[in-house]
């Protein structure tokens, strides 16, 4: 493997960000091994916790990273006091969130979205800014359609929390299915699409903004706005819109991007495998929506609960949680000769028991869940341990210099 270096800018707010997703993560991980074995019974509440600590301490934080890191390639090293304040409020915020969550704080809970709100469109301020000073490419584009999408569904949820809290009865009833859809099928499989893009490119390929690349990104990204507002306003024919624009999408993206994903090198060590099996669960993802899309449009409500779970991890974990694994992985290569074994234990571990999972959740069988479960987040535990000690600065360094390894083909 060839690697070719490059210090990110905003390394010490990258890394901020990501010890904070890996530090709120424990918490969604816990639950869902608990959840997943049936030793407890959870509520309402606790699995809000699980949920929203993954969507939003977990994927959320490593997609602000990632959108740190790449917008700022290429510039000087330097470091940000708007950024660093912005990281650090970023995952007080998020955290209080889920805290509001757990406990089934209703009132607290618009306060602290409304933040979390502000965080989000802070975030999108300064990409929109810097798409200015850079040129801008696919992953560019994708990060920016993802973060649109999320500011979308950031002002859903705060809306939501406040019609719960009795304060916004304006709301159709189709909001609270909008919101989910418009994280799954928008922001997610954008956020994914933007990371391996971004590096899955050969080694010394600069970062390019094509006409295919503007439909890949384009047709997802208006297929996740229609679903919302078609679940929204209960209207058919913008539900329904979303399966053939994220298909299309996905063609040219396998297109693009195939010789790159099917090219990887499975048994080597590396980040290339991580962001190669995200492209193929992004893909399998968008082919589940689609699945479901064409057979509940008319009737969403009614999606079964398991397929719905199903779909759920197989994107935070299959598409995000491998993308930002692999991140974290390239950002923390100065001090990658520690527990080198375990990133073979961490990427089988973690992807035959999601494999095994969400099998049975599809089947419906409780056994594979039980048995799949623990190994999955056992092995994401493992993960979360070596990747916070590999994060920490080395001997005689301030901060971890945030590098880019260059991908395999």
């Amino acid at each position: 493997m060839t690697e070719q270096s490059q210090d990110a800018p905003f390394r010490v707010e990258v890394r901020m960000l990501f010890q904070g997703a890996l530090a709120i993560f424990l918490v969604t991980v816990l639950i869902g091994v608990l959840n997943g074995l049936d030793l407890v019974t959870f509520e309402r509440p606790t699995l809000l916790t699980h949920a929203h600590a993954g969507t939003l301490g977990w994927i959320t934080l490593g997609v602000f990273a990632a959108s740190l890191w790449l917008f700022g390639e290429g510039q000087p090293q330097t470091s940000s006091p708007y950024l660093r304040w912005l990281s650090l409020i970023a995952i007080v915020s998020v955290a209080l969130y889920v805290l509001t969550f757990f406990l089934a704080n209703v009132t607290a809970r618009p306060v602290t979205g409304a933040l979390v709100l502000l965080v989000i469109i802070g975030f999108l301020g300064w990409v929109v800014a810097q798409s200015r000073r850079v040129a801008l490419s696919v992953p560019h584009l994708a990060v920016l359609a993802a973060l649109t999408t999320l500011t979308i569904g950031a002002v859903l949820g705060v809306l939501m929390q406040l019609a719960l809290a009795g304060r916004a009865n304006f709301l159709p009833q189709g909001a609270f299915v909008s919101h989910g859809a418009t994280m799954v099928a928008g922001f997610l499989i954008l956020g994914g699409m933007a990371i391996t893009e971004w590096r899955l490119r050969p080694s010394g390929t600069p970062l390019t903004l094509s006409r295919a690349g503007i439909a890949q990104v384009g047709l997802p990204f208006l297929g996740g706005l229609s679903l919302m507002v078609g679940a929204l306003l209960d209207v058919f024919i913008l539900t329904i819109l979303v399966a053939p624009l994220q298909v299309a999408g996905v063609i040219i993206y396998l297109w693009r991007l195939g010789p790159r994903i099917f090219g990887a090198s499975w048994l080597t060590n590396g980040s290339n495998r991580l962001f190669a099996l995200s492209a193929l669960f992004l893909m399998i993802n968008v082919a589940m929506i689609a699945y479901l899309v064409v057979n509940y449009a008319s009737r969403i409500d009614e999606i079964p609960s398991w397929l719905i779970f199903a779909l759920d991890h197989s994107v935070f974990i299959g598409v995000m949680t491998n993308g930002i694994f692999g991140l974290i992985y390239e950002a923390s290569r100065q001090r990658r000769s520690l527990w080198p074994w375990a990133d073979h234990l961490v990427f089988w571990g973690v992807n035959i028991g999601l494999i095994g999972f969400v099998a049975g959740l599809m089947l419906e069988e409780a056994v594979l869940k039980r048995i799949f479960s623990p190994i999955m987040g056992t092995s994401i535990l493992l993960a979360m341990a070596v990747f916070a000690v590999r994060l920490q600065p080395g001997p005689g360094q301030a901060t971890p210099a945030v590098r880019a390894e260059a991908p395999v083909r």
